[in-house]
């Protein structure tokens, strides 16, 4: 018995010796500077997938600070009154003990708030799967939080059971900057693209062959049966056609030759690459394709703070499955995508998520001064009062 602690002591040792610190010293430097250029190149989210929150990093941290302990005992530190050392070594555990403190027990996130105004929830700076279901009139509210980046795995399952019903979640693909592209496909249908002036300018919007949509004020109908107040689009014996019951304005760009559509109780050719007009809404026809898919594809790997971010899944509720593709930016909670099945609705969204506070937080004023002569920040600050109506506390603090 005594042979085996004596081989265990020695092993430790090796493990925890002052060599074995300069070794986890130099790969956390190593650590740090490639996930630098991993942000650089890919951004933030895979910096803290592949490094920061990776368990063999927390791992290399655990393994540092156990050898610093061990170094402060073995030299007796305290013992023999060696008080700088001793303050230094010091110093680096409380920092790796505060690091996982607010690794583990601490959340963060941004607040937003105006002048004058009082705020007691806030966006987590997490990302998050929601889900909605409502099935008999009740409402089942979930979240699972998520970390999904460029770099790493990004396969996620989950399984729920609400009442006798199975649902499966599995996310099969995760987009950055997600673009959607016009696919060649021998199993395609007639599909073209529209591209509209919107709120933030140029956007691009897919219709196929058997589908109605409504981008912002305007239906485009491409179906058989007409919708009278619509832009009624067939495909027929290989031309685009179209009928409305406006009066369009026609500008072709590759010549600016301009003329007038007035509404005809026949079909008029839809042309390419020529923008239309009813004096409020606007669209032009970029592209067709009589056998196609729409796919998404990424535009860039690198995920910035205002990326957009897509999910492709499967959900699945008894069997029954379908695709869907769910869309987040960092600091929004993301647009909801509603599934219906036989006995129930299912809502999935992907953002961050908002979360309460047991107290409140009102700003006062927000002050922001320049450099004289330049629009530059020289500072920011804000008079805010912390209101605690449980404790009765109502505190003024300046944050700048």
């Amino acid at each position: 018995m005594k042979e085996i602690f004596v081989k265990i002591k020695h092993k430790l040792t090796f493990i925890v010796n002052t060599r074995a610190a300069g070794m986890y010293f130099l790969l956390f430097a190593a650590s740090i500077g490639i996930a630098t250029f991993i942000e650089n190149d890919f951004g933030t989210s895979s910096a803290q997938k592949v490094i920061f929150k990776a368990w063999w990093f927390e791992l290399l941290l655990l393994l540092f600070g156990t050898t610093i302990l061990a170094n402060i005992i073995k030299f007796r530190m305290i013992e023999q009154k060696k008080w700088a050392i001793f303050l230094f070594h010091s110093a680096i555990i409380v920092i790796i003990v505060g690091a996982g403190v607010t690794r583990y027990f601490g959340f963060e996130g941004i607040m937003h708030i105006r002048e004058n105004n009082t705020s007691n929830s806030f966006l987590s700076s997490n990302t998050y799967l929601k889900f909605k279901v409502i099935k008999n009139d009740i409402t089942y509210d979930f979240d699972e939080p998520v970390l999904f980046a460029t770099l790493g795995n990004n396969n996620w399952q989950e399984t729920y059971l609400i009442g006798n019903d199975l649902i499966e979640i599995n996310v099969k693909k995760f987009i950055p900057n997600p673009k959607q592209v016009l696919d060649q496909s021998a199993d395609g249908k007639p599909t073209l693209q529209l591209v509209i002036a919107g709120i933030n300018g140029r956007e691009e919007h897919f219709i196929s062959e058997g589908q109605t949509r409504r981008i912002g004020k305007v239906i485009y109908n491409f179906k058989d049966e007409e919708l009278p107040e619509a832009i009624n689009i067939v495909y027929n014996n290989g031309s685009l056609l179209f009928k409305t019951n406006k009066t369009l304005t026609l500008m072709v760009m590759a010549t600016q030759r301009r003329d007038t559509i007035y509404p005809y109780n026949t079909y008029n050719q839809l042309m390419l690459r020529s923008l239309y007009s009813d004096g409020v809404n606007n669209f032009v026809v970029a592209d067709f394709n009589k056998n196609a898919r729409v796919i998404i594809e990424s535009e860039d790997p690198k995920v910035n703070n205002n990326s957009l971010t897509g999910l492709l899944m499967d959900v699945s509720v008894n069997g029954k499955t379908r695709e869907i593709f769910v869309y987040g930016n960092k600091g929004f909670p993301g647009r909801p995508e509603i599934l219906n099945f036989d006995n129930l609705s299912l809502s999935v969204a992907y953002g961050v998520k908002a979360m309460g506070l047991p107290f409140s937080i009102k700003l006062k004023k927000f002050i922001f001064d320049k450099y004289p002569g330049t629009n530059s920040a020289s500072s920011y600050a804000s008079e805010v009062q912390l209101i605690d109506d449980r404790n009765n506390v109502k505190q003024d603090f300046r944050i700048y």
